[in-house]
């Protein structure tokens, strides 16, 4: 519970760092006016094998749509209820849940922008500089937030960009090595400008790349309110939260209405996640950005009362609340955080 409370004292600190001195409060600004001055979007639209697979990499098949049988792929592991499965096996999102580095973020922040400014089945091309160049009206800088600390330099506000545009840089070469971007040759002079995003759902392979179109109206997709970038949830979540409310919103059919269920097998094959998003759910719920009915019999650290080996055990049901995105982001998990520092568990703030 010690580690709780510092865990959340230290991330609530980091956070309001992020909005008084690494301007969070502009990359909202600069987000919200890159959608109006666009297509205006009011959702994006993540393909659905992005977020999850379709079939379970199970039973000794090579991954993903592979036949159990096929010669020419090695067997999959079992899944395991605690544990993610091999990264090959992941869909593309839980493969940027790595434990460092922007890339997720990035990522998304990325299909944000060429949704807001490529229409449905286009292509979208890239003119916005990483850093600050020119009379550029808009660079990578003003669109992603990072916590990062000065590294070295001169003054605090070139080592912070420095720093910055470095987490960039390797964002976009985890990126291109999970197949989601296109960028230049090492040793290519300004080799990650005007880089291109990839097919996001795993097209693209080695054998050739899939470029990357802002989706039609029949794909099946997940949908994602544009208050999640505009409103810095994008900005403010981990990865693991990302990660879990994005399960969560492609089970209630892409739009999350609705309660779902997941049982650990759906959670680790079709997801990729681990058994800790049921600790990521406790911090969802507190953020107010979904409602969980729990089975009166599961005590809060997931035991059972009077449990049987005969007896059939039931799963949370979760349902994602539809208007939660339209509250500042930095605001609302700041208040939970400084309430779980000094509580030490995971618990709504008053008003």
């Amino acid at each position: 519970m010690t580690q709780e409370r510092e865990r959340a004292g230290r991330r609530a600190d980091a956070l309001r760092g992020l909005v008084r001195e690494r301007g969070l409060p502009d990359v909202l600004a600069a987000a919200e006016r890159l959608r109006a001055e666009g297509t205006g979007l009011s959702a994006v639209r993540l393909r659905r094998r992005y977020v999850r697979n379709e079939t379970l990499p199970d039973g000794g098949s090579g991954g993903p749509g592979v036949a159990a049988d096929d010669p020419a792929v090695a067997p999959v592991p079992a899944l395991d209820e605690r544990r993610r499965p091999p990264s090959d096996a992941q869909p593309p999102l839980a493969r940027l849940l790595v434990s460092q580095g922007v890339a997720m973020r990035f990522h998304l922040v990325a299909l944000f922008a060429a949704q807001c400014q490529a229409r449905p089945g286009l292509p979208w091309r890239n003119t916005i500089p990483l850093g600050r160049t020119g009379d550029a009206p808009l660079t990578w800088l003003d669109l992603v937030a990072v916590s990062a600390r000065p590294g070295g330099e001169t003054t605090q506000a070139s080592g912070y960009t420095s720093n910055k545009l470095r987490q960039f840089r390797s964002a976009l070469d985890l990126l291109a090595r999970r197949g989601l971007a296109d960028i230049g040759r090492p040793g290519t002079r300004n080799r990650y400008e005007g880089f291109g995003l990839l097919a996001e759902d795993a097209r693209s392979t080695a054998a050739g790349a899939a470029g990357y179109r802002v989706p039609l109206a029949d794909e099946e997709c997940v949908d994602v309110p544009a208050e999640f970038f505009t409103r810095g949830w994008v900005q403010v979540l981990t990865k693991s939260e990302i990660a879990a409310w994005l399960m969560w919103r492609a089970l209630g059919n892409g739009s999350g209405s609705g309660f779902a269920v997941a049982s650990w097998r759906e959670r680790a094959g079709a997801f990729g996640l681990s058994r800790d998003v049921r600790d990521t759910g406790r911090a969802l719920e507190a953020y107010g950005l979904i409602e969980v009915v729990r089975p009166k019999e599961r005590r809060d650290n997931g035991t059972w009362r009077g449990y049987a080996p005969t007896e059939r055990l039931f799963s949370d049901k979760v349902r994602v609340l539809p208007h939660a995105l339209a509250r500042p982001a930095h605001e609302v998990v700041e208040r939970v955080l400084r309430k779980t520092a000094t509580l030490g568990r995971w618990s709504k703030p008053l008003g």
